[in-house]
């Protein structure tokens, strides 16, 4: 469907054109743009590293690796042609070679990618993650981003995602020229966004449920229901930390939030104007590290910015059935385990 431009007077299409007929690269002018701007894609990608080669001897090499907040590894192959070339199934050789890489590696590729210490590199992956990992899961996601997809790519992907539990995602650009300027629409046309949520939810609670099994680990989630609206299938840590943030927002006093959540370890910071809070927490707690805390809390009272660690864990239900009591007449606050969809009396 075309973009249209509106005034008073007409409705009129926009001259649509190609990303080779605009002289637009997929190396240096594409990939490195989505770089700068990965939320266009996603807001849950940390890039690795682009141009990524595992195998020293092979000449092929991944457009762009990324990592999402759950640790599993993202390979996003780009293409500015109209068909998408053979890019499904270039995608998925790359996605068993990443398959095996470890996290040590990948914090290395990082400190390599960005000139950093590796020490720097491990805290900007560990702080990049919903939850603590000891390493990175088997399963990998696949982004396909290209000017459009040929009737072949998309069968194949949908057949994978529906028969094999890949998770491939497709993305078409499609560009338009408005007199100088040239306008991207970004479609998701794989999976279609309407059923995207629920089709994540299944792959999640299955994961879930197969990990926690295998390997002896609670990886229950949790639904949230705060003033009336549902948050679905919450992380342990996203959910304190939603709640923490809802409630906070909704009235209830600092004092209330910290003594049902570890009240000692809470830390507060004065960040300088201009300066983050992570920057300001290093400044002011030089012997503490700051791995696995949260700095986007964005609880903030009297000037003091608070910072904590990620809660979860094993303390998660109680957290939350305080969190539920401190509530009170501000905002109600409820919750249940994902798996069973059973609110638990508070």
């Amino acid at each position: 469907m075309p973009l249209y431009r509106y005034s008073t007077s007409k409705i009129e299409p926009l001259v649509r054109t190609t990303l080779a007929a605009e002289h637009i690269r997929e190396r240096d002018d594409l990939q490195r743009l989505l770089i700068e701007r990965m939320s266009i894609i996603s807001d849950d990608l940390l890039v690795i590293a682009e141009e990524y080669n595992l195998f020293k001897d092979s000449r092929r090499r991944i457009d762009i690796l990324a990592i999402d907040r759950t640790g599993t590894l993202v390979v996003m192959e780009l293409k500015r042609t109209e068909d998408g070339g053979h890019m499904e199934l270039q995608a998925l050789r790359y996605a068993a070679m990443v398959s095996t890489v470890t996290l040590d590696h990948l914090v290395q590729t990082l400190a390599d990618s960005r000139n950093i210490p590796v020490a720097e590199a491990r805290d900007t992956i560990l702080n990049w993650l919903d939850e603590p990992i000891e390493e990175l899961p088997n399963h990998v996601r696949i982004v396909l981003v290209a000017a459009d997809f040929s009737t072949e790519i998309t069968s194949t992907v949908l057949w994978l995602n529906e028969n094999y539990s890949t998770d491939i995602s497709c993305f078409r650009l499609v560009a338009y020229r408005l007199d100088k300027d040239v306008l991207l629409d970004v479609q998701q046309i794989i999976p279609l966004p309407e059923a995207k949520d629920f089709q994540i939810q299944q792959r999640q609670k299955g994961a879930a449920v197969t990990a926690g099994i295998s390997a002896g680990r609670d990886f229950t989630r949790y639904n949230l229901q705060l003033a009336g609206t549902i948050f679905p299938n919450l992380s342990k840590q996203a959910a304190v930390k939603l709640a923490l943030q809802k409630l906070h927002g909704a009235g209830v006093h600092l004092q209330e939030l910290q003594s049902v959540t570890q009240p000692g370890r809470w830390l507060a910071v004065q960040p300088a104007p201009d300066e983050s809070v992570e920057a300001a927490f290093i400044r002011e707690h030089p012997a503490r590290t700051p791995a696995h805390l949260w700095f986007d809390l964005d609880i903030i009272e009297d000037g003091i910015t608070w910072v904590t660690p990620r809660f979860g864990g094993t303390s998660t239900e109680g957290m939350l059935d305080g969190l539920a009591k401190v509530a009170g007449a501000h905002a109600s606050l409820t919750w249940s385990r994902f798996e069973s969809d059973v609110t638990v009396p508070n």
